[in-house]
């Protein structure tokens, strides 16, 4: 009971601080990178978290743990296939943008992963209803 109370107040939080540096970024109070900075800090701490309760849960119940190791392999290969249909682009000078392979291939992945979640949720629709 106390650690949902915590959660629950964790989350407001979080979304509260969020909230609050967006406006101050479009009210000009603070510059884009600095929500950027945030916003990277907020990816390597969720990443710490899940791995963290990844190891644990894989400690407690390994057949769960293999359930997570194997999507997120799935999602790498994704990726990775995304990445390598991705091309470099370069600006109007030539000079090649930094990282703008790398975007592609989130993009790509992002697409895919998007392409198996609707199909997926039509699978099961149509497995529901056909059950009935």
């Amino acid at each position: 009971m106390k650690l949902d109370l915590g959660l629950i107040i964790g989350k407001w939080v979080l979304i509260s601080i969020i909230w609050i540096l967006i406006l101050l970024t479009f009210n000009e109070g603070i510059d884009s990178m600095t929500l950027i900075l945030f916003s990277f800090g907020l990816l390597y701490t969720i990443i710490t978290v899940t791995v963290g309760f990844t190891v644990f849960n894989f400690v407690e119940n390994p057949r769960a743990g293999m359930k997570f190791i194997i999507s997120a392999l799935s999602l790498g290969l994704i990726f990775l296939v995304g990445y390598n249909f991705s091309t470099d682009s370069i600006d109007q000078e030539g000079n090649l943008i930094e990282g703008s392979k790398f975007s592609e291939g989130g993009i790509y992945t992002w697409y895919a992963v998007t392409i198996i979640a609707v199909l997926l949720i039509v699978a099961t629709e149509i497995k529901r209803a056909l059950k009935l």
